[in-house]
């Protein structure tokens, strides 16, 4: 009766192991790693090259990313939700908006950031039609009509400033005084932000 008791289960978990055996195999074998080499760069950029007390702004996306592989600390926190982190979101992603570079350097400052990664796929956001994307989302938020062709409503009025995150990339003497480029990638640019700049 004691043999009986162990051997039944043994004997249920051996035919088991060869009736699925083959079929969990092929399936193991299909999975796939994920792998994208701009982002593991500048994941590794960041771990090397960057204090480990930096605060660091972004994407909401991006950041969560960030706080996994390299611990630092961060403008806007991708797991935690409220009214207050909203806002500050809103605030730090002006970086994609119309706005002047002492706008943007004041916003992000007051959050106390060290370092600004901006990503290509948000700033110029190819994937989403006109009133989609992030960009058009913040024109018409800041009261600012939307790029490109299209109606806009009739309260939004041009902004007197380019895109932020376009215009940054032209290393202007406006921009320079208050971010340097620091690391760069087919995807990323992260801007290392100056110290104790007055802004106007």
């Amino acid at each position: 009766v004691s043999v009986m008791r162990y051997l039944t289960p043994v004997l249920i978990l051996l035919y088991l192991c060869y009736k699925f055996w083959p079929r969990m195999m092929a399936e193991l074998s299909e999975l796939r790693e994920f792998y994208d080499p701009d982002t593991v760069e500048l994941m590794n950029w960041i771990k090397s090259d960057t204090p480990k007390k930096a605060v660091i702004a972004g994407s909401m996306q991006l950041l969560a990313g960030v706080k996994l592989c390299t611990g630092r600390v961060l403008t806007n926190h991708p797991h935690y939700e409220d009214k207050s982190l909203r806002e500050r979101t809103k605030q730090v992603y002006q970086v994609y908006a119309k706005r002047s570079p002492e706008e943007v350097y004041r916003i992000l400052r007051s959050f106390g950031t060290d370092f600004v990664i901006l990503e290509d796929s948000m700033c110029y956001g190819r994937r989403h039609g006109r009133g989609c994307r992030l960009r058009d989302l913040l024109d018409v938020a800041n009261g600012h009509t939307m790029d490109g062709p299209g109606d806009n409503e009739p309260d939004l009025k041009p902004s007197q400033y380019p895109r932020f995150c376009e215009e940054i990339k032209r290393n202007l003497p406006s921009y320079t005084v208050y971010f340097t480029k620091v690391f760069q990638n087919k995807t990323f640019h992260v801007y290392k932000l100056a110290k104790h700049k007055k802004t106007t």
